[in-house]
């Protein structure tokens, strides 16, 4: 989302404020006129530039999201829609697709659309936030389910999962609700170049969002590393590779760019309050359900099954374990992989569990 932004901060240091619209010049017919820059005030000429410079943001990270979804295609139609329904189907294909209501809704309304209200604003502003934070939590529950899937679906750390999910969003909602109602927008002196003049928001609400999100992500990395290491060691299976693999490389990713929304909302010029907001959704949608992708490719059809392979055991060191509750998702024919075991002895299937996709 996109709009003006304030250059001057409230007495309490906690909210972003700047001079009423009412105080800033006008002039009637303004579309009709040659842009003269020094009819401007220069506050509002720096916030059209920083306006500009999101909106081309916004188009790159648009074209990457329709390119990586149109790149992504043929594997999503054999190895997602051609199978079952389960949950976690439900949740790649909203991870998939949200995003893009986001990207063709509210996020290119609002900074496009010079004949919005105040009212209309607010409005705009509240469903394309609502849409972006239920995206990342999505993408979010699918990477905690992979997480609970290598730990081999025990209670225990099943319910140590929940209870940081659900306590990390809870928060995460509660913040973006307050951050929302702090939002006080006014009508813009020139709407051609900023439909939506924001004049006043609880910026530091929003960075603390994100640093939750961070620390979210942050715990997906510590307990799969520890996992990999205390469970799976010795496997050299495919999939437990790729577990790793993903895990690191999501990590950095998400981190980079949480850091750099947390660098936007309390250090970077005001106007950069939410540049980074929908690029964080698209790589959230990107990532998980790559990483879907990536798990389902793998196989492993190893019982040669058509459909879905029901997984009865996993053996580590001659001990046989039940796991009746887990199911895993063959692949195609043409991608049927073998099972791999370790030198130990562990036999570990090359797919993930229906648990998570």
């Amino acid at each position: 989302m996109t709009g003006g932004k304030s250059s001057t901060h409230c007495p309490s240091q906690t909210c972003v404020e700047r001079s009423p619209p009412s105080l800033l010049p006008t002039t009637p017919g303004f579309a009709a006129l040659t842009m003269n820059t020094n009819s401007f005030p220069v506050e509002f000429i720096e916030d059209a530039k920083i306006d500009l410079n999101t909106r081309y943001l916004f188009i790159a990270i648009t074209v990457f999201a329709f390119a990586e979804a149109l790149h992504c295609l043929p594997l999503e139609i054999s190895l997602i829609w051609a199978r079952k329904w389960n949950l976690g189907k439900v949740l790649y294909l909203l991870a998939r697709y949200l995003v893009f209501v986001e990207l063709i809704g509210p996020a290119p309304f609002i900074s496009l659309s010079p004949n919005l209200s105040v009212s209309q604003c607010q409005w705009v502003f509240v469903f394309g936030a609502i849409l972006t934070v239920v995206e990342v939590t999505v993408a979010e529950a699918i990477l905690f389910l992979r997480v609970y899937a290598i730990g081999g679906t025990d209670r225990r750390l099943g319910a140590f999962l929940l209870t940081i999910f659900v306590g990390i969003h809870s928060a995460a909602y509660a913040l973006l609700f307050k951050f929302i109602t702090s939002i006080v927008y006014a009508p813009s002196p020139y709407p051609e170049l900023i439909p939506c003049y924001t004049f006043k928001a609880e910026a530091h609400l929003l960075s603390v969002a994100f640093i939750l999100l961070l620390v979210s992500e942050l715990a997906i990395l510590v307990i799969t590393i520890w996992l990999c290491f205390s469970k799976h060691k010795s496997t050299k299976s495919p999939l437990i590779a790729t577990f790793s693999r993903d895990g690191l490389i999501y990590f950095l990713l998400l981190s980079a760019v949480s850091a750099g929304n947390i660098i936007c909302n309390l250090v970077a010029p005001l106007g950069y309050i939410y540049m980074l907001t929908v690029p964080q959704m698209v790589l959230h949608s990107t990532l998980s359900t790559r990483m879907v992708l990536h798990v389902r490719k793998l196989g492993p059809g190893v019982h040669g099954s058509k459909g879905e392979v029901p997984l009865r055991t996993l053996e580590r060191n001659g001990t046989t374990h039940s796991f009746q509750s887990m199911r895993f998702a063959a692949a195609p024919p043409s991608q049927v992989r073998s099972k791999n075991t370790s030198h130990s002895g562990t036999t570990v299937p090359d797919t993930l569990s229906d648990v998570t996709v």
